[in-house]
């Protein structure tokens, strides 16, 4: 079954061909979209508080989307706000993120690679050995981001995010770092 779909696919592409040019920015337009699917891998590090050698490395599905603005006169300036979210099933119960917030960027090369930076608000859980706790950490974040357009807004995205000094209602004075990395398939679209 996979390879008849496979060779529809090759089929599919050789007939339609495809379009290696970057995603169109049309001048009566300025606000775009995006979509991001893939991995990440995150670590959470105490940072200070009583648990001293805590540390989790854990990875998971990410989805995030994009909405923002183009701006100038060749829309080269990027204005967005995000979120994103990851789930995934290492350790007994599990990881599961949140983030939001927003990112500046610009389209180098006409469009070809896209830089952003930005910042947020994330919320994320703490791996534990007992599977009846839960217990919730939340804090700041800052967030970088590559985006590489290999087929008219379709591409490779590659993130990185580190959160300083997240806390958790449960731990009282305990205080930990994330840092994660992302690989993503992403879709950007400057027509909508």
């Amino acid at each position: 079954m996979i390879k008849k779909l496979v060779f529809i696919a090759f089929l599919c592409v050789g007939t339609q061909g495809i379009d290696f040019s970057v995603a169109p920015v049309f001048p009566n337009n300025s606000t775009f979209g995006s979509l991001n699917i893939g991995g990440v891998r995150s670590s959470i590090t105490h940072s200070s508080g009583e648990m001293q050698d805590y540390k989790s490395n854990r990875g998971a599905a990410i989805f995030g989307l994009k909405r923002g603005f183009a701006l100038g006169d060749s829309r080269s300036f990027l204005l967005n706000v995000y979120i994103d979210g990851a789930a995934g099933r290492e350790n007994k119960n599990g990881f599961y993120a949140f983030s939001v917030g927003g990112q500046v960027g610009y389209r180098f090369f006409s469009g070809r690679v896209i830089g952003l930076l930005g910042g947020g608000f994330e919320m994320s859980n703490l791996a534990m050995p007992q599977t009846t706790e839960q217990y919730n950490i939340y804090g700041g974040l800052v967030k970088a981001e590559i985006f590489i357009d290999i087929a008219r807004g379709y591409g490779v995205s590659v993130g990185y995010t580190q959160g300083f000094d997240h806390k958790s209602k449960k731990l009282l004075g305990e205080r930990f770092d994330t840092s994660s990395i992302m690989l993503t398939l992403s879709y950007y679209d400057f027509s909508i």
